[in-house]
């Protein structure tokens, strides 16, 4: 992805997140969560990371997909997952408020960076909820770092990396008018036409060469291959049946290659799902983290 490229897309992500009027989430509230407490930060490897904590309860880190901070996500999910969980949220390495460095980014450094928040900030152990580009990096992170990490949400995941590079260049191409209008499917968003003036507003626009950075790691990621057979860890996927980023096909290939995993379609839902059904989405995610007992498919 050049430069030139990248400068529509960055308008249009710009559009889809930071334009958007301040009324943040689909709930009454006046002000999203996180954006009530200031980002703290601290040194992991080489870049120091924005976070923020909220909530209570076992931790639940939260990592979030291309081009996005933690700003951008849905206010009413997170209120309802803080009642139970304390939720650390930062944003990935040379986004937002985390600062980037000279190494070249990959899917093993974005897991590697996760972990090493998590140390950092004594979390010996966390379940971890991944969206986008963010669900293949918390299966990384279970992947390299077992020992960090209890349960995995994996929302908007992909098996093969052709497929999501293949998406984010065909969104940089899109005109501003076919950008929005992808956004969600075509009769939800005809029955909710204020969806779009709803959307989080992040206090930071996303960096266009974090943005072609990230492209890139996804560009050069390897996928799984056959290493989630020895992925041994409780994994929910999640994914709309209309997601055009990372189809349905994507989730049931990752499906069939982690032993027990369980899969969750939204009807009528996309790849910004979390934007359609906060509600629904905490109450699935809520049933899946805090089960006591083991779930039959």
């Amino acid at each position: 992805m050049n430069q030139r490229g990248l400068v529509p897309l960055l308008a249009w992500v710009a559009l889809f997140f930071v334009l958007s009027v301040p009324v943040p989430a689909w709930s009454d509230q006046a002000v999203a969560p996180q954006a009530v407490l200031p980002a703290q930060t601290v040194a992991v490897d080489d870049v120091v990371l924005g976070y923020r904590m909220l909530g209570s309860g076992k931790p639940l880190l939260c990592i979030t997909g291309y081009g996005c901070t933690m700003d951008t996500w849905d206010p009413e999910l997170l209120t309802a997952l803080a009642r139970h969980h304390r939720l650390i949220l930062f944003d990935n390495r040379g986004m937002g408020t985390s600062t980037a460095s000279g190494q070249a980014y990959t899917m093993d450094r974005l897991a590697d960076d996760a972990a090493g928040l998590l140390a950092a900030l004594g979390i010996p152990r966390a379940d971890v909820l991944g969206w986008s580009m963010g669900a293949m990096a918390a299966l990384e992170l279970g992947l390299r770092h077992p020992e960090a990490v209890d349960r995995v949400v994996a929302y908007g995941a992909a098996a093969d990396p052709a497929v999501v590079t293949e998406a984010v260049d065909g969104l940089r191409r899109m005109s501003g008018e076919a950008f929005v209008a992808q956004l969600f499917p075509r009769a939800w968003a005809v029955a909710h036409p204020d969806a779009v003036t709803r959307l989080p507003k992040p206090a930071i626009a996303p960096n266009p060469d974090t943005m072609r950075r990230q492209r890139d790691a996804i560009a050069g990621w390897a996928g799984f291959g056959d290493r989630l057979a020895g992925l041994d860890k409780e994994v929910l996927l999640v994914v709309g049946r209309e997601d055009t980023i990372t189809p349905p096909a994507q989730s049931l290939a990752l499906a069939e290659k982690i032993s027990g995993a369980w899969l969750v379609r939204f009807s009528d839902a996309g790849h910004w799902l979390m934007y359609q059904m906060p509600g629904d989405l905490a109450r699935v995610v809520e049933a899946f983290l805090d089960r006591q007992d083991a779930l039959t498919h």
